[in-house]
């Protein structure tokens, strides 16, 4: 079957062609945007099914030393003995997927520098759009198709050991009809043609250029996602020929050598020291066309051959055949050991488990990987989130203290929730009782839909940031969101037992209206004294995704007039962290949490968790700090603009974020009215108490 144009297709067409071929280049460009973005919250979602615990690390901390938490994390070498006890193959299907979805976020990244280099801005809300309360509608159980690539009722009922009969794009646990789904996503060119049924073959792998094709159509779906690439590369081949015989392509028409590019896997920086594929340029800009042209050709192949196996073709070069993943489009082992460092509870050196699930998998394409997980699954071995829930921990109350307590539980000195609070409150979440002690189905579905909309709320505070980050080079990457993410997707697995459903939308903000972070500290000014959390609508994962003033989440590493990016470890600028003359308190240099003047400030996620304490942090000479100080801030009403107030509120090492959340909040509250009694300081919620400190 011919799949690839011929030469006499593409060379010499007349120019009235242009502003078609120009808008179909635009038009694939999207789409394989919104096939990369689409795979992502698919792998998640399944990714985080995988029932399992981990630990919260992080250098020289022992924070969260002795404590277990809900969900699997990247594992290095799978089945060493642990204190986790974790699923051996639990831990080597988490890698596997885990190093997917990765890669899935460097294709996404590939193809949107593709769409710049082009001019064209790429869109990452298509799917789950703002005026849908960004609910991803694209997966249910009904569907059948595969957004621009395949309808899979135009499939045979079983091919290569795929059964495509019962195939539906919908969110839901890892298991054989899903991970079905997921081989016939990454599925190669021959399974992608032979899967398809004779009588409807006609409809798929288009050739460019697309035969009596025109603006605003609709495109031809292409049958698999490495022959979407290659009639974009067949496009971008394309040269015109006026009647003077003067020759120009299609690419040197398009290409914009100063658009902004953006990376986040061979950006260098001190923590993250090193370019991850060092044998691949990520970018584009500054090149001159035939160099461009041919770093794009590369960026496509490295797409391709992660994830199907094998490279696009050139119109004057020879296939090169399926093979295991170029060399040149593998990750670094020793640049992602050096850049995702593992660390003991202690916060001692670890071998890094990152880098172990990443390059351990990285010579197999997604299909392969795919496969292998196929005869994990086979075997019976693999146990999700609902099968823990349904048949291993039957009762109501699901949780133990003694399954979020490590070896080392009883050294932990910190002011944390007890481990049976937070057991409790997982049950709780999951099994709420009415006032006669009865389950109180109502309270739990209104958990569980919450829950849901936390989900798609936090995939949302990614999705809007990225629409900016491609237009807007001060718009850093909401990394730390996407992780934070996963966490939300994971606790609603692990507390219900359940899929977290991106159908549901996230709760549409109010106008002119003044939300808050956390539990209690409403600003508003006619606000009631209560104890209800932040609302629903604003709960983000990071400060990233933080969108707008009052609502960050911890402020630690949030410098005032600094809004980029998160870390771990909290570093001053320098310069801006000076001693007050006579007192020694140093001048205010952070944001304060659930206080923060405006949108990104603050950092962390809302609602703050329960266990959120203050990593170590250093001064601006690099030495171990004894204290910080954070600024304050008032909202008049009516427009709740920001008003900086006297004085400030330190934080050490050590303290619990929502602790000094409150301590700013009272102030803020003080100089409104001296002589007003101070509130009460809630008790921790259930959500606060279940979910995870983000890190």
């Amino acid at each position: 079957m011919k799949t690839q144009a011929e030469k006499k297709d593409l060379f010499d067409r007349s120019p009235e062609f242009f502003e078609t071929d120009k808008a179909a280049v635009e038009a694939i460009v999207q789409t394989a945007v919104n096939v990369e973005l689409f795979t992502i919250p698919l792998y998640m979602t399944s990714l985080y099914s995988i029932q399992g615990l981990h630990q919260i690390t992080g250098k020289k901390s022992n924070l969260y030393q002795g404590r277990l938490w809900p969900g699997l994390a990247p594992t290095f070498r799978p089945g060493e003995k642990s204190s986790l006890n974790n699923i051996p193959e639990n831990e080597a299907a988490f890698n596997t997927i885990f190093s997917v979805f990765i890669e899935e976020m460097l294709h996404l990244q590939l193809a949107s520098n593709v769409a710049t280099a082009l001019g064209i801005v790429p869109q990452f809300t298509q799917m789950s759009p703002e005026n849908n309360n960004y609910a991803w509608t694209c997966y249910n159980p009904q569907s059948t198709i595969l957004p621009g690539i395949v309808d899979f009722q135009d499939c045979k009922p079983v091919s290569n050991g795929v059964n495509y009969a019962d195939m539906r794009v919908k969110l839901d646990e890892l298991n054989l009809s899903q991970n079905d789904l997921f081989l016939a996503i990454e599925a190669p060119e021959e399974e992608a043609k032979a899967r398809i049924k004779d009588s409807e073959l006609h409809k798929y792998f288009p050739i460019t250029p697309f035969k009596n094709w025109k603006k605003g159509d609709q495109l031809p779906m292409f049958g698999s996602i490495g022959q979407m690439y290659q009639c974009l590369w067949d496009y971008l081949d394309i040269t015109y020929k006026d009647v003077e015989g003067k020759v120009t392509t299609l690419w040197e028409m398009m290409y914009s050598p100063a658009a902004i590019q953006q990376d986040i896997f061979n950006t260098v920086s001190p923590g993250h020291p090193y370019k991850e594929f060092q044998e691949l340029t990520t970018t584009i800009s500054g090149w001159l066309p035939d160099k461009a042209k041919e770093l794009v050709f590369k960026l496509i192949c490295s797409i391709t051959d992660q994830g199907e196996g094998k490279g696009i073709r050139k119109n004057l070069r020879p296939s090169a055949g399926l093979q295991a993943v170029n060399p040149e489009y593998q990750a670094s082992d020793e640049a992602l050991k050096a850049d995702y460092p593992s660390y003991t509870d202690t916060g001692t050196p670890a071998a890094s488990s990152h880098a172990y699930a990443r390059h351990n998998n990285g010579e197999h394409d997604h299909y392969e990987r795919f496969k292998q997980i196929q005869e994990d699954l086979k075997s019976g071995k693999i146990v999700t989130w609902p099968t823990w829930h349904n048949q291993i921990r039957k009762g109501a109350d699901k949780w133990t203290a003694q399954d979020l307590m490590g070896a080392d539980y009883d050294k932990n000195k910190h002011p944390l929730p007890a481990a049976e609070e937070i057991a409790g409150a997982l049950n709780r979440l999951n099994n709420p009782l009415d006032n006669s002690g009865k389950p109180d189905k109502a309270k739990r579905n209104a958990n569980y839909k919450q829950f849901c909309e936390v989900a798609t709320g936090a995939i949302a505070g990614i999705t809007t940031v990225l629409d900016q980050y491609w237009q807007n080079s001060s718009v850093g990457f909401p990394f730390p969101s996407m992780s934070g993410s996963g966490d939300r997707l994971m606790m609603c697995w692990a507390v219900f037992g359940q899929l977290p459903d991106l159908s549901v939308g996230v709760k549409v903000r109010q106008v002119n209206t003044l939300y808050h972070a956390c539990q209690g500290m409403n600003l508003n000014n006619d606000a009631p004294v209560d104890n209800t959390c932040a609302s629903a609508e604003v709960y983000h994962n990071c400060r990233g995704s933080n969108s707008c003033k009052a609502e960050g989440g911890c402020g630690f590493v949030q410098l005032v007039g600094q809004s980029k990016s998160c870390s771990q470890s909290v570093k001053l600028a320098q310069g801006q962290y000076n001693l007050q003359a006579g007192c020694g308190l140093p001048t205010p240099a952070y944001s304060a949490p659930a206080d923060n003047l405006c949108k990104s400030f603050g950092g962390c996620a809302v609602p703050i968790s329960a266990s959120q304490i203050y990593p170590p942090f250093t001064d601006q000479q690099g030495k171990p700090a004894v204290v910080g100080a954070m600024e304050l801030n008032d909202f008049k009403d009516p427009d709740h603009s920001t008003i900086k107030l006297p004085g400030q509120v330190e934080f050490e090492y050590g303290d619990l974020v929502y602790d000094i959340a409150w301590e700013a909040y009272t102030k803020v509250l003080k100089t409104r009215n001296p002589d007003a009694p101070e509130p009460v300081k809630p008790q921790p919620s259930d959500i606060r108490l279940a979910f995870p400190p983000s890190t």
